[in-house]
């Protein structure tokens, strides 16, 4: 039987969740958050170490990477993890986990600046909110259970892509 990690309980929560009708739009066609631009090859970034590798029904390979010399900030919250997920060697999507509601009212003042207000009814959903735009979706989310959260970059297109091979790699 296989455990299920919370990396994956995150990623098959946003999957079956994502409504675009109650979320947020982005503002601007950006794909791109902290310099690095979603869909890009990953041999644009030297410096991440690879994590893990697995591959699926619609793409050969997705691997997992960090960049261990990186240190990612954003309205003064640090982040305890940051990950880079890449489809047949483009840039998927950007995961990052934080610690703290507080830091969770951080995280939303900063997306809203730079990716566009919510609608006010998405303002007070706790769990999750959403941000969707052509190029990049953004989800924010947070467990009061854990008292950690997520901030989770992605491409709709590779996204959908890899959600359709989904697989659990393992913890």
């Amino acid at each position: 039987m296989k455990t299920w990690t919370p990396l994956v309980l995150s990623l098959l929560m946003v999957s079956v969740c994502l409504d675009r009708a109650g979320a947020g739009q982005i503002s601007t066609e950006s794909n791109v958050f902290n310099g690095y631009q979603l869909t890009t090859p990953l041999s644009d970034y030297p410096s991440f170490k690879l994590i893990e590798t697995w591959s699926g029904d619609f793409v050969q390979e997705v691997s997992l990477y960090e960049n261990p010399a990186e240190a990612c900030t954003l309205n003064g919250v640090s982040f305890l993890k940051v990950r880079y997920r890449f489809a047949d060697g483009r840039l998927e999507s950007i995961y990052l986990v934080y610690e703290g509601l507080d830091n969770r009212a951080k995280l939303m003042e900063w997306l809203e600046e730079h990716y566009g207000k919510l609608p006010s009814a998405e303002r007070r959903t706790i769990p999750q909110v959403l941000w969707n735009g052509d190029q990049m979706d953004i989800t924010l989310s947070y467990s009061k259970h854990s008292k950690r959260g997520m901030l989770w970059f992605t491409s709709p297109a590779l996204h959908d892509m890899v959600n359709k091979s989904f697989y659990m790699p393992a913890d």
